[in-house]
């Protein structure tokens, strides 16, 4: 219960802060201009990003499901989804997004799966997933450069290091999956480390589950490996969840009466998340608001703190809402099953 009060206090602090970096963008603004905006939103078209926001999670939980189904784990679509939510609650409260897959991990053991299989599903999608949103966004840099270069200084430099970072998350990810000697060393320390704070009771026991799950783990990532419709499949839906997030904000644009081509605020959009991802706060608290407002005032001008309070509601606050209750029904389920 204390568990759960304290990732509730962190999200809503977190929230809180998210929401006074709003409202000190909102203050240096024409606030006139966003009332008014906000006062005529388009319901119809907020309908449609709900839509497009879902698909985001359907597209994610999908992907998962499939290298489930590749691995034999029995675990539903269903069940599956819920697992997608809570994913998302977690990291949007913990710093670069760290917590999701742990959580998820954890919750899909509880419910039967193997650690092995739950970790390979779970990485897997993120493989594809970080490969698919690394290359977008140096494609969408490279296509927006004309329009922000002389506007924004030390673009390139900021841009940099979001592709240094998402760079380095891939390599390592890519390491960690093909070396089966370095993931099998890396275990066995961090299982020593365990074992050293006397956290653990039977080490032995303990090593040796640790390392049949790492082997479990790379069996299925092999399996994976050597299955090519898996992977275009999985190539395919990562893009189409990537293209999801992407198309969030010109639907907001839409709602708000905002004239803009759909590529420039796509595009736009891939630069927002590249510049973004470096900033360590949960869920880029901060640097997500002040980069959007930075790179999108351009394009929606006086109406782009309206834009922003309704992006980030749909593509952060809903997450961290609809994210806490499938995690407190989770944890109400794990609590119903202790004896």
């Amino acid at each position: 219960m204390a568990k759960k009060l304290s990732n509730l206090a962190k999200a809503v602090l977190i929230v809180l802060a998210s929401l006074l970096v709003v409202f000190f963008i909102a203050s240096v603004t024409d606030i006139k201009v966003t009332l008014d905006a906000m006062r005529n939103i388009s319901l119809s078209w907020i309908i449609a990003i709900f839509s497009i926001v879902f698909f985001d999670w359907f597209s994610e939980t999908l992907t998962v499901w499939l290298f489930a189904r590749s691995y034999k784990a029995k675990v539903s679509l269903i069940y599956l989804f819920k697992n997608t939510l809570a994913g998302r609650f977690f990291s949007a409260i913990t710093p670069f997004s760290t917590g999701g897959q742990p959580a998820q991990i954890a919750f899909l053991g509880q419910r039967g799966v193997e650690y092995g299989q739950a970790t390979a599903m779970l990485l897997s999608r993120f493989l594809f997933y970080q490969i698919v949103v690394t290359g977008a966004s140096v494609f969408g840099l490279l296509r927006a450069y004309s329009m922000f270069a002389k506007r924004i200084s030390n673009l390139a430099l900021l841009a940099f290091f979001g592709f240094a970072l998402n760079g380095f998350v891939l390599f390592l990810l890519l390491l960690f999956t093909l070396n089966k000697s370095l993931a099998e060393k890396t275990i066995s320390k961090i299982s020593k480390f365990f074992v050293s704070l006397r956290i653990v009771k039977r080490k032995e026991l303990f090593q040796q589950k640790l390392l049949e799950q790492t082997r479990l783990f790379h069996d299925c990532m092999t399996k994976s490996a050597k299955n090519p419709l898996i992977s275009v499949l999985a190539l395919l839906m990562a893009l189409l969840e990537v293209v999801a997030k992407i198309s969030v904000t010109y639907f907001v644009a839409r709602s708000l009466n905002i004239a803009s081509s759909y590529f420039d605020i796509a595009m736009t959009q891939l630069v927002v998340f590249l510049v973004a991802s470096f900033v360590p706060t949960p869920g880029a608290t901060g640097a997500s608001e002040g980069v959007y407002t930075l790179f999108f005032k351009f394009l929606f001008g006086p109406k782009t703190v309206a834009a922003l309070l309704v992006w980030r509601f749909f593509t952060y606050y809903l997450n961290i809402i609809v994210g806490g209750l499938a995690t407190a029904h989770e944890l109400g389920w794990m609590r119903s099953k202790k004896p």
